[in-house]
């Protein structure tokens, strides 16, 4: 595929995506939901005064101060770089699905799908740790996915895995759960290493084996240059110096009692986040439980301001129904394409997903909200592409070459996404109305 054309296609996305995002930026006026912890925190880091916020690491924070000294302390300052974060995020959607499939119409429709997720509309409009901890996630997988193949030179594949490395870092310095792609990632080498010692390989070739873009998920060629030196390299010392790095302005910052940040200080405040994170014990009336998001059963209004007697303007932390919903059948779709199969495009699917979605059942921490699924929710589109993707090949699936299929299930979900914009975006609606929205009881 032509250099050219992907690079024309990132660029249109991006401009599409800020244009979009940008639209009533400035609503809500004053502080939103957790910008109440994150904004005070970005002010701090530009007086170079102790932070306050040490229950997550710099990062994301130092974004958002950049923010606010490029475009002023105001909504505008505040969400800026979030946004364009946002737009990163749908780049690396693209990158990851071109690297997934290697089909550029499949790659579109996962990014075009993506950008009508309500997910990425709402978290990227708000000045939390989430838009920058995915960006840096989802543009790691896509470099991550590009080098399992058997065809690829030894040192393309560390530089690609370096890049991985440091992506992971800078993801982790945003929001710990960052990680959790890392370390699932470096399991796979790991894995992939010893199967490969074991002189493991499969007899009986894949009925989807001479399919369009099939790669299968395991072969004794894959990667097999790279060494362990290079995967401790790119994906232990790298990310570690990666996430490490974003703590150099604490150096320049004074303590309360005036005593300046040691390199002790700084590496003191991995346990005290850790004890910090198990501390959050307060309950929030939209806090709900790991195993309620994939269905939706409790999402969260970021906002609920009143905008003169009777109209009110609200941000509704909600999925597209369409791709939440049926997004979980593709995940199943996704698991017999693995088992069945042995999809390379349905084993790492399923294998993020189940990372990001169900992390949250072992992760000590006592509150949790619906906006933690942000992740999973994303790679949604990615299943449901690999369902559509298929279909259009002929690889079973019940159907054969239904191409107008997935343009009418993005203009399904287009719709919606348009139906519910109003309570994404802020906009002003009477203060009654907003009830036509709630499908359900728990949505109020």
């Amino acid at each position: 595929m032509r250099l050219r054309k992907i690079v024309f296609t990132c660029l249109a996305l991006f401009i599409v995506s800020e244009i979009l995002l940008l639209i009533n930026i400035q609503f809500p006026r004053g502080l939103n939901f957790d910008e109440f912890h994150y904004i005070p925190s970005a002010r701090q880091f530009l007086s170079l005064s102790e932070n306050q916020n040490w229950e997550h690491p710099p990062l994301a924070k130092i974004l958002i101060a950049s923010g606010i000294k490029l475009f002023g302390d105001r909504p505008f300052g505040w969400r800026s770089v979030s946004v364009f974060f946002g737009s990163l995020s749908l780049i690396g959607m693209f990158l990851w699905a071109l690297a997934l499939f290697k089909n550029y119409q499949t790659a579109l429709f996962v990014a075009l799908l993506t950008l009508v997720n309500n997910l990425l509309f709402v978290q990227s409009r708000i000045a939390m740790l989430d838009s920058f901890m995915f960006a840096f996630d989802v543009l790691a997988l896509a470099a991550f996915t590009y080098s399992w193949r058997a065809d690829i030179e030894v040192k393309k594949s560390v530089r690609l895995l370096a890049f991985a490395g440091f992506m992971f870092g800078f993801a982790t310095a945003s929001k710990w759960f960052g990680a959790v792609p890392w370390f699932g990632c470096l399991f796979l080498l790991l894995l992939l290493k010893v199967i490969q010692y074991w002189g493991t390989s499969f007899n009986k070739v894949s009925l989807w084996q001479s399919k369009e873009g099939f790669q299968d998920w395991y072969s004794p060629n894959i990667l097999s240059g790279l060494r362990i030196s290079h995967i401790l390299l790119c994906l232990i010392f790298i990310p570690v110096l990666a996430y490490f790095i974003t703590f150099i302005p604490f150096f320049f910052i004074k303590k309360a009692s005036g005593v300046s940040y040691s390199l002790y200080d700084v590496l003191m405040t991995v346990p005290k986040m850790w004890e910090g994170q198990q501390r959050v014990v307060n309950t929030h009336p939209y806090m709900s439980n790991w195993y309620s998001w994939p269905l939706m059963m409790r999402p969260i209004w970021y906002a609920f301001d009143k905008d003169g007697n009777s109209i009110v303007r609200g941000v509704l932390m909600l999925g597209n129904p369409l791709i939440m919903w049926s997004g979980l059948l593709a995940v199943g779709a996704c698991l017999w394409g693995w088992i069945a199969r042995r999809s390379w495009q349905g084993f790492f699917i399923l294998f993020i997903y189940v990372l990001f979605a169900f992390s949250w059942a072992v992760i000590p921490r006592k509150v949790a909200f619906y906006y933690y699924y942000f992740p999973a929710g994303m790679t949604l589109s990615l299943a449901i592409a690999f369902v559509f993707h298929n279909w259009e090949t002929g690889k079973e699936f019940f159907l054969e070459n239904c191409k107008w299929l997935r343009w009418a299930y993005f203009t399904f979900a287009l719709a919606l996404f348009i139906y519910f914009y109003p309570i994404l975006a802020a906009l002003r609606i009477s203060s009654d109305s907003f009830r036509k929205w709630m499908w359900f009881t728990s949505w109020i």
